[in-house]
């Protein structure tokens, strides 16, 4: 393991923990506060596609927004992971019910060819992490999907970052393949980094 690697696993141990620490008020009026934030910003107004994710129980809560998404009139993206290739394939799910089971026991969209979503100028990609610095050097999950998502769209699409004001840090390590987001959402502010 590379000195950058265990350095995100001892600070992504670290943000987890801060994570399971919030009660379960102080989760729900963050994630309120989120969602608000984001359908409040000019990218999410602009946007005609949100591509976004089904939330974990560690992960900044996303259930409302994906209504609010789909109440918006946008086209709403949900990811399918490709372990093979590490990599993020985004469709188009029309109504929560029609959610399911995929990998690592994250609900998924239907997956099928006219579906299939094509990330362009007009789409806003709503990114999860456990934790940003002031450059905007984010920690995700571990698995470099978004990573790699960013590399191949980040210059395509317009991006912004989800994360919880006490996973706002000082310093992320970071390798080469990483990507920096220029702006996160909070549920106390937006914060533009400079990347």
């Amino acid at each position: 393991m590379s000195s950058v690697q265990a350095e995100k696993k001892a600070l992504r141990s670290k943000m987890m923990q801060i994570r399971r620490a919030m009660s379960a008020e102080q989760k729900a009026a963050a994630d309120a506060a989120i969602t608000a934030l984001v359908m409040q910003q000019p990218e999410f107004s602009a946007a005609k596609k949100v591509f976004a994710y089904v939330s974990m129980p560690h992960e900044v809560g996303t259930q409302a927004l994906l209504q609010g998404i789909l109440d918006a009139g946008k086209t709403l993206g949900l990811p399918v992971c490709s372990p093979q290739t590490h990599t993020l394939t985004f469709y188009r799910l029309d109504s929560l019910r029609e959610l399911h089971g995929g990998m690592y026991r994250i609900p998924v969209p239907p997956v099928s060819e006219d579906r299939l979503l094509t990330p362009d100028a007009e789409t806003l990609v709503l990114v999860p992490m456990l934790a940003i610095d002031r450059e905007g050097w984010r920690l995700g999950a571990g698995g470099g999907y978004y990573d790699r998502f960013l590399a191949a769209y980040g210059d395509t699409v317009q991006v912004l970052g989800i994360c919880y004001a006490e996973n706002c840090v000082t310093a992320v390590p970071h390798g080469q393949y990483d990507k920096p987001i220029l702006c996160c959402i909070t549920e106390q502010k937006r914060e533009e980094h400079n990347g």
